[in-house]
């Protein structure tokens, strides 16, 4: 699963026509004094330009339950190479990304990111999906100031300091859209049903959701957990029939959607689904009809009228023989489009340059996949759109005529 394309150097402030913003030229924030420099390959560190290559270790979840991100992640940090060596944005540097396959191995995540740092010739990390995972991991790029951009991983504890950045927003940072949605549709009563094995899920379940129902007046009858790879949902779709809510919030795996939205029906459930992201990426297919009207605000959607979103869709159609891409592939295209601007920003593959040239490329905030990312910190935010499943495709719930 390795990959490497020659990419192109310095000209980060032209081409990539609306995928590109101009990024600051500002460095902020203070490498770790425990950092080890890096090189990447050749000569050239610390700001005396970039190397011939630059190593980047991708942890990813190539096989396993949540395996479905991992290789849509593949696809689109595959295709951001692609387009960077087109755009001519690092000269001729090299960007070689190597894959390493840690399914569902919280340990074998942390080993990987230990090789990564012990091999002066990885300069940075694309850090797992999974937040168990994640967190496993952060603490120690952290402190060996090793820089890390996540996909994925939304929940506490991932960006914990100077060097980890994640690329994709925190579910809780846009689900206000369902809040909204629930308040429009006037909802009155929840239940929530969560994956007790996910803590992105867990917060969304116990935290978020609830906040809501304050903010947008319904309360929440009833809360429960399921397991993290649960395929059997009767007792809990029953009970949540039985308590006849208004709306019910599913947080759970994308794999585990089919099943649940299914049996909730079956169990005679006639209100309003909500889910979250994990419910895109094609998870939805095997239900078809069973779960049209079910709605989830996500980071992406690839119908979504953004510009620099549909440079990116018909770039990745063309080279994926008409494949809509999913909220997984753009978020690790955008991942790897801010590595490469972190490497031109610093001219250097040094691995404390690199993260002021991340940290100065945050600041800014550039046009992506996404559509607009900004910042908060190290953290990615973007508007988000609200989707509703139509029982073939997910569209924007304005184009499904709310």
């Amino acid at each position: 699963m390795d990959r490497a394309v020659r990419t192109g150097r310095r000209p980060a402030l032209r081409g990539a026509g609306a995928l590109l913003l101009a990024v600051g030229l500002a460095a902020c924030s203070s490498p770790a004094d425990t950092a080890p420099s890096g090189g990447g390959g050749g000569e050239g560190s610390g700001g005396e330009g970039l190397p011939d290559t630059v190593r980047i270790m991708s942890i990813r979840a190539l096989t396993g339950p949540v395996s479905f991100a991992g290789l849509n992640a593949q696809k689109g940090i595959d295709l951001a190479l692609e387009m960077i060596e087109e755009d001519g944005l690092l000269g001729e540097t090299t960007i070689e990304v190597e894959s390493r396959d840690s399914a569902t191995s919280p340990q074998e995540a942390a080993s990987f990111a230990s090789q990564a740092i012990a091999d002066p010739s990885f300069v940075a990390i694309i850090g797992p999906e999974a937040s168990a995972q994640a967190t496993a991991v952060s603490p120690i790029v952290d402190q060996q100031g090793m820089p890390t951009v996540y996909v994925q991983a939304g929940s506490d504890g991932v960006v914990i300091g100077d060097y980890t950045f994640r690329m994709t927003p925190p579910a809780a940072s846009y689900f206000d859209l369902a809040g909204e949605y629930a308040e429009q549709q006037g909802v009155a009563t929840a239940s929530v049903l969560f994956n007790s094995g996910n803590p992105t899920l867990v917060q969304l379940g116990e935290q978020t959701i609830p906040e809501l129902a304050g903010e947008h007046g319904f309360e929440v009858v009833s809360t429960g957990g399921v397991e993290a790879t649960q395929q059997d949902f009767t007792t809990p779709a029953s009970q949540i029939a039985g308590d006849a809510p208004d709306a019910a919030f599913l947080m759970v795996q994308g794999p585990q959607y089919p099943v649940a939205i299914t049996q909730l029906r079956q169990a005679g459930y006639e209100g309003e689904l909500i889910g979250m992201s994990a419910a895109g990426a094609g998870n939805l297919a095997s239900a078809g009809q069973e779960a049209a009207g079910f709605v989830w605000p996500t980071n992406f959607t690839a119908d979504q009228d953004v510009e620099s979103t549909q440079a990116f869709v018909e770039a990745y159609q063309a080279k994926y023989d008409g494949e809509v891409p999913n909220n997984y592939a753009a978020e690790a295209y955008d991942a790897t489009w801010f590595l490469a601007r972190g490497l031109a920003e610093a001219d250097s593959a040094d691995r404390t340059a690199l993260q002021e040239g991340l940290a100065a490329v945050a600041q800014e905030g550039f046009a992506g996949a996404q559509g607009e990312i900004t910042f908060e910190g190290n953290d990615a935010r973007v508007p988000g759109v609200l989707v509703r499943w139509d029982g073939s495709a997910e569209v924007p719930v304005d184009s499904a005529d709310s």
